[in-house]
């Protein structure tokens, strides 16, 4: 895949690494010291604001894969995000600083993480996001994401706590909400029909699949 980040903080700088060695990664950053630390990472590197439309034309967006807005001013993810949007860029990701400006991005249907719900790994997981993915080594290896949308109505507006009660045969990593991206706590509650990243061990994948999807009458 090939994606554009605009801002080289801790957020895009840690998550261009993870990406770089499997993604075509081009880095838009204003700052010309936090430009020469990204030097470690095999990316193509762009001094500039995310906000001018020449740089954003070098950086060739309207050919990416997705997009993603991490710097820590809002109008600037606002901007480079709609320029985005408007060149066709199927997966724009937005970083919001302040939670009062969400909305601004909910009406024009671009989705957002908050830094105090979200990491890098899970923008990462946002962007390339296949039905089973491999994401850590438990157990020597058997382990595994999923993404399942809820229909047991038993489980609508549970807390998280309840729902796992403990096992060690899951745990709910990801929420997906419209277009929220929510880490959850143990209080967090799922709607019906969100969608949930899950974290299975590989000999309970069916029942945990059944579990969250059968339909209850």
């Amino acid at each position: 895949m090939i994606g554009v980040i605009v801002g080289a903080g801790r957020i895009g700088f840690n998550l261009a690494k993870s990406m770089a060695e499997d993604h075509d990664i081009t880095i838009i950053e204003k700052d010309k010291t936090a430009c020469q630390k990204l030097d470690e990472i095999d990316c193509y590197i762009i001094q500039g604001s995310g906000t001018n439309t020449i740089i954003l034309e070098e950086a060739d967006v309207p050919k990416s894969d997705f997009f993603v807005a991490a710097t820590g001013n809002d109008e600037v993810n606002l901007l480079s995000s709609v320029y985005a949007k408007e060149h066709g860029v199927k997966i724009i990701v937005a970083r919001v600083n302040n939670m009062q400006h969400n909305e601004i991005f909910k009406k024009l249907n671009i989705r957002t993480v908050n830094t105090e719900q979200s990491a890098m790994r899970y923008i990462a997981r946002t962007i390339i996001r296949p039905r089973t993915q491999r994401l850590v080594n438990l157990g020597k290896g058997n382990a595994e994401i999923i993404e399942l949308e809820v229909k047991n109505s038993n489980l609508i507006y549970t807390p998280i706590h309840e729902i796992e009660n403990n096992s060690n045969k899951f745990k709910i990593v990801t929420v997906y909400s419209g277009k929220e991206v929510i880490i959850p706590t143990e209080n967090t509650e799922i709607g019906y029909d969100d969608s949930i990243a899950v974290l299975v061990k590989q000999e309970y994948i069916d029942e945990i699949h059944d579990y969250f999807t059968k339909e209850t009458e």
